[in-house]
């Protein structure tokens, strides 16, 4: 039976779990100490959470077997839309650049997954495939399937938008951050959140998967 180890930075992982899976709670920037290497290695939705992705996937190589994978899936700010729908004044783009911006100058930018590749392949990995999807901000397109899409990564975006500005628009400038009163956050949050739902707004966010092996 594989066994399964999952890693996240807080300790909220859950008390019931099938006999092959085990938990650590670990911050994969340090250093890695595992006692045992592995056959695949995945990852969602890290960006802005890792700084030095050169250093993850140096440790992802080092503690993958001979001909073992690993998947990167990130979303990438900001979100955007084929058709125009989406302007640059839009509350919607402007919240979504001004994060983009924010975390840059902390070292963790959000748009990460645009390196993923050559950054895949300075660490010795081969077969480096990039696939780019698009998930529809909400149930604006007609198709079954992308409007079910989209009524998950609205719920998804709508839950974590005020965590995710909290800090980032209210904290000093000079401390990492925008210098915003949380009432003029709340207030410009509205307008966000209005854009988020519009569904004459074609808005998507690009989701890439990266995936790569480590030669035999």
């Amino acid at each position: 039976m594989p066994q399964v180890t999952g890693v996240d930075l807080s300790p909220i992982q859950p008390s019931a779990v099938p006999p092959n899976v085990s938990f650590f709670v670990d911050d994969l920037e340090d250093v890695w100490d595992y006692s045992t290497k592995f056959d695949f290695i995945f990852s969602r939705f890290l960006t802005g959470s890792i700084r030095d992705w050169p250093k993850f996937f140096n440790q992802s190589f080092e503690f993958l077997n001979p001909g073992g994978k690993i998947e990167i899936m990130d979303i990438i700010y900001p979100p955007r839309s084929d058709d125009g729908t989406l302007s640059e004044d839009s509350p919607l783009y402007k919240w979504a650049t001004l994060l983009l911006r924010t975390f840059a100058a902390m070292g963790s930018p959000l748009d990460s997954a645009l390196k993923y590749k050559e950054q895949l392949e300075a660490a010795g990995f081969v077969d480096v495939h990039v696939v780019q999807r698009k998930w529809p901000m909400n149930r604006w397109p007609k198709a079954q399937i992308y409007k079910q899409i989209g009524t998950w990564a609205n719920q998804n975006t709508m839950d974590a938008l005020a965590a995710i500005s909290l800090a980032v628009f209210t904290r000093p400038e000079g401390q990492g951050g925008l210098g915003w009163t949380s009432e003029e956050l709340e207030v410009f949050l509205i307008e966000v959140r209005k854009d988020i739902k519009d569904h004459t707004i074609h808005s998507y966010w690009p989701i890439w998967s990266v995936y790569a092996t480590k030669p035999e």
